[in-house]
């Protein structure tokens, strides 16, 4: 999935990188120190409000090291193994919510998701209800943070869901096929990738650690090539 994910920054990877290079911080140099290589940064509204979404590669770490390694270093509560949410920093009146997902074929290999924002617009989008973009299929579950970029007219959006996640998966696939979408050679058991003409969509699941409540993860692009 995140490979797919990649595929669909590849056209814009330059595009307004220096919105995030302008504001480093304790985040930026605990991946770069890793070895991340910063392949994408781009504007994105955040739940509605305004941010920056970066994407942070790792070749030879897996996805639990490199979580690991962000909350002892950030000094933030531990995820438990096998696990997957968001790891949420405050720093100089900014937020950064980092979300560390694995390769899905089991390498040792992950990718960093990084959306910042002004402590003020992360307050602001809280009091407004998630609700799924326009565009986008109503997937099983309560939506719980999106992240929509206008340039590359890509989705990214979790929510949460019963049940386990394989079982979450195979009701977004259904719902997916449902609406025209045909899955993609692809997909493996930990995510499945679909295509609806010039449209593209990933799905991945695994379990909250806070909740203990199943989450899927989205990506979409309309108009890939």
């Amino acid at each position: 999935m995140w490979l797919l994910l990649l595929a669909l920054a590849i056209p814009v990877i330059s595009l307004d990188a220096s919105i995030f290079r302008r504001y480093k911080g304790q985040v930026v140099d605990v991946l770069t120190a890793m070895g991340g290589a910063n392949v994408y940064s781009t504007p994105v509204q955040v739940n509605g409000t305004p941010g920056t979404l970066s994407a942070y590669v790792f070749s030879r770490h897996f996805a639990s090291e490199v979580s690991a390694v962000l909350t002892r270093q950030l000094k933030l509560p531990p995820l438990p193994p096998s696990t997957s949410g968001f790891l949420t920093f405050r720093e100089s009146n900014r937020v950064q919510r980092m979300l560390v997902l694995p390769s899905g074929d089991g390498t040792d290999s992950c990718i960093v998701l990084v959306f910042d924002q002004a402590l003020r617009d992360a307050q602001r989008s809280a009091d407004t209800p998630v609700a799924w973009p326009d565009g986008f299929a109503s997937f099983p579950g309560t939506p719980l943070f999106t992240a929509v970029c206008a340039n590359t007219r890509t989705v990214f959006a979790t929510a949460e869901t019963q049940g386990t996640p394989e079982d979450a998966l195979q009701e977004a696939a259904s719902v997916l096929r449902g609406k025209g979408w045909t899955e993609t050679p692809a997909s493996t058991p930990a995510f499945k990738t679909f295509a609806e003409r010039n449209r593209l969509c990933a799905i991945f699941a695994s379990t909250d650690p806070k909740t203990g409540q199943t989450t899927l993860s989205i990506v979409q692009r309309d108009g890939a090539n």
